[in-house]
């Protein structure tokens, strides 16, 4: 079966893409980055995009993308209401209660 990778891609580089010529050289060295899994995150970025993900193709990739980059589910930090409420709208169709936790009010 092999790998799926995700790449998010710059619609700002469309040009680049149509015109071919690096691009598909330089997209394939990313994947191939992150394939020897190279700690050097830098190499996951070709110009035109970043990889955000590479799994076998028997498993699900779950990533988040926003502001031209990505990252897996699992490293993701900080998020936004927009993206929060998503995860929350799709954990509650699977069968998930969700509600966030509590913060500890602490006197003085």
């Amino acid at each position: 079966m092999g790998f799926n990778t995700v790449a998010v891609l710059y619609n700002d580089h469309t040009h680049r893409i149509a015109e071919g010529g690096e691009f598909g050289a330089s997209m394939a060295a990313a994947m191939q980055g992150w394939l020897r899994r190279d700690r050097d995150r830098l190499a996951t970025w070709f110009g035109s995009g970043m990889i955000v993900s590479q799994a076998h193709a028997d498993y699900d990739q779950v990533v988040i993308v926003g502001q031209n980059r990505g990252c897996p589910i699992h490293e993701a930090n900080d998020l936004g209401w927009q993206a929060l409420d998503q995860m929350k709208d799709c954990l509650e169709r699977h069968g998930y209660k969700v509600t966030k936790r509590r913060e500890i009010r602490r006197p003085g």
